[in-house]
């Protein structure tokens, strides 16, 4: 009977050493990874987690031309972006270079340069673009003139 008990005992332990072992070794067989954070001749290397997303935005006010442009991409796994902006009392440019994958908004609004009131405009433009886009635009705004290169006819 004291051989029965210290059998079922003994295996008892040794079950709960393989469990323990287990745990401890798949936790230090887990962490021997080590990402690579480098450049693409790094075949190793990655150069961000696959989890990040990327936002970025800007908005551009022209008080004296009562008009405001903007451009804002949102949840892009990859964004690379250069703008040149200008605005002076009787002209705003606004100069977007994009490549990106993600959602993409880039618009103007133009108001009335009598009243300036939200309610009174003379236009408003908004381009979407949900995907991959490389988008090379360029908004011009002039004082009783406007022109968007890409889509409406610039004189």
């Amino acid at each position: 009977m004291k051989t029965k008990a210290a059998f079922s005992g003994l295996i008892k332990l040794i079950i709960s050493l393989i469990f323990v072992l287990s745990i401890v070794m798949s936790q230090a067989s887990s962490e021997h990874y080590v990402m690579e954070i480098g450049s693409k001749s790094n075949p190793n290397a990655h150069l961000f987690s696959y989890d990040q997303k990327f936002r970025e935005s800007t908005n551009l006010h022209n008080y004296p031309m009562k008009m405001s442009a903007s451009k804002e991409f949102t949840d892009a796994t990859r964004l690379s972006t250069k703008m040149e902006l200008r605005a002076l009392p009787n002209l705003t440019e606004m100069t977007i270079d994009a490549d990106f994958i993600g959602i993409g908004r880039i618009g103007y609004l133009v108001l009335d340069p009598e009243t300036g009131d939200i309610k009174d405009e003379v236009s408003r433009i908004n381009h979407m673009f949900v995907g991959n886009f490389s988008i090379e635009e360029k908004i011009i705004v002039a004082k009783d003139h406007m022109c968007e290169c890409g889509y409406l006819p610039c004189a």
